[in-house]
């Protein structure tokens, strides 16, 4: 989507990052809570209580958001918490997808081409042992990182609510985050034919 509102929501969540940080909560444990808010964000969907479902699955994007927020500010970075997140992230997206199908908001074909999209798009971005450090970070600098992540996908589905368009907003879903996965397997098999590392 744009870029408009990323920025001014980062700066927002920057404090609750950094209380919660002080407080010692568990950069793990937020990434955890992001699934349990996308599981009860899909049973409103089902129960068609769709402000609580919203507002459920904006919590999960807010927990996906600080969690490494808090991890960088008490020290505790590291490649397994990076996993953790799109882990947990993968876990949170299911749920609500499915409950999105469940409660028939959407047609089936598109939530499961949604769910695979973003899935996927989760995939491609996780390059550690493909490529070298210096050479992932690289490629995810030519990557549209952060189009059709989770803040986008929550405004597409509240704007779907908000006008009754939820099938029209998992279908944009669903063709967007397709579209952004193949375009990094795409970069990422160019940088393996230009250096002549493939595997094969």
């Amino acid at each position: 989507m744009i870029d408009v509102y990323r920025e001014p929501l980062s700066k927002l969540a920057i404090p609750l990052g950094r209380a919660l940080a002080a407080a010692g909560v568990s950069p793990h444990l937020l990434s955890l809570s992001g699934i349990v808010f996308g599981v009860v964000s899909a049973y409103f969907f089902v129960s068609h209580q769709w402000i609580l479902a919203v507002g459920f699955f904006a919590l999960s994007g807010l927990s996906d958001a600080v969690d490494g927020m808090v991890a960088r500010a008490r020290g505790l970075q590291s490649s397994f918490g990076s996993f953790f997140d799109n882990f947990c992230s993968a876990y949170t997206d299911s749920a609500v997808f499915a409950g999105l199908i469940g409660a028939k908001l959407c047609d089936p074909w598109w939530g499961v081409a949604a769910l695979v999209g973003t899935l996927t798009r989760l995939l491609t971005f996780r390059l550690d042992g493909l490529v070298p450090k210096g050479e992932a970070e690289a490629l995810r600098s030519r990557f549209p990182g952060a189009l059709f992540g989770k803040g986008d996908r929550i405004v597409l589905v509240a704007l779907g609510v908000a006008f009754g368009r939820i099938n029209e907003a998992v279908a944009v879903i669903a063709i967007g985050a397709n579209l952004i996965a193949a375009h990094r397997c795409y970069h990422l098999y160019a940088w393996e034919q230009r250096t002549g590392k493939s595997r094969d």
